[in-house]
């Protein structure tokens, strides 16, 4: 009796979870997202690094007999999208959507919609009045919402192209690159920045370095709030919800960055209720 009973553990699958979740823990931002979603849920998830289940997610999720993966970060959301569509895929940063087929899947992705831009400057910037926007088609129609009356946007395809664009628009409020990283190289960054002060321009940036270097300012998502819409997503699911019913979000707070030095060389004044809500003011 003792041996069948120890037979049985052996080929039972060892703390098997009904959650995944997967991405390169060895970073301290994924080993934060990773443990805020661990408090998120009323069940225990599993966590793997991204490379040791590379190649063998299939494998990982049938020896589990996991339900659903959190996927964090590309590498990780790459590995997932493999998995048969009976397995729930719920993504986490990432910097937009996912373009995918796939119907088994929901999300958070890490940029904010245009229209988070739009209404920071109508509320604390509204002599700005206008956004130009600049990015790849793909971006542009995942990010743009309805704000159309308030921006002007312009399609680019390469780095070069992009400069070219930018070039341009002499006559711009300001300007806003949409987080695409096979364009914005550092070169692309560099001549971006000498644009912006040349000209006058404000560039609203998509990173607290952004901000660092001469951006205005920028909203960057908030770890904790993104770690909490995924476990809710994820608890959705194990509640009964499709995934694919489950709309994919953007992070719904956003931290606030700010470069006063900036705002002082560019002739912008930055009231006293929008540093007051900043992170952090870099002077």
């Amino acid at each position: 009796m003792f041996l069948l009973l120890f037979l049985v553990l052996l080929a039972s699958p060892a703390y098997a979870a009904k959650v995944l979740i997967i991405g390169d823990t060895q970073f301290a931002l994924v080993s934060d997202v990773v443990s805020e979603i661990q408090l998120g849920l009323r069940t225990q998830g599993k966590e793997y690094a991204t490379s040791e289940i590379k190649g063998r997610l299939g494998a990982v999720v049938e020896r589990e007999a996991a339900q659903i993966v959190v996927a964090l970060g590309m590498d990780a959301l790459s590995e997932a999208m493999r998995l048969p569509p009976s397995v729930a895929v719920v993504y986490g940063l990432v910097v937009v959507p996912p373009k995918s087929g796939r119907a088994n899947i929901t999300g958070v992705y890490m940029s904010p919609p245009v229209s988070e831009y739009v209404a920071a400057i109508r509320k604390y910037l509204p002599s700005i009045a206008r956004v130009s926007v600049v990015g790849s088609p793909n971006l542009v129609k995942g990010l743009l919402t309805s704000e159309a009356a308030h921006i002007d946007t312009y399609h680019v395809t390469s780095s070069a192209e992009l400069v070219s664009t930018v070039n341009r628009l002499q006559g711009a409020r300001s300007l806003l690159l949409l987080p695409d990283t096979s364009l914005l190289t550092a070169q692309v960054m560099a001549n971006i920045y000498l644009f912006s002060f040349r000209n006058n321009i404000p560039l609203l940036g998509i990173s607290e370095a952004n901000v660092k270097q001469g951006s205005l300012f920028a909203l960057v998502f908030d770890p904790k709030t993104v770690s909490r819409q995924i476990a809710e997503k994820v608890q959705a699911i194990l509640s009964g919800s499709e995934a694919a019913e489950i709309s994919s979000s953007p992070p719904r707070r956003y931290n606030l960055y700010v470069n006063s030095n900036t705002a002082r060389k560019m002739g912008i004044a930055i009231p006293d209720e929008m540093l007051k809500k900043a992170k952090k003011v870099y002077q």
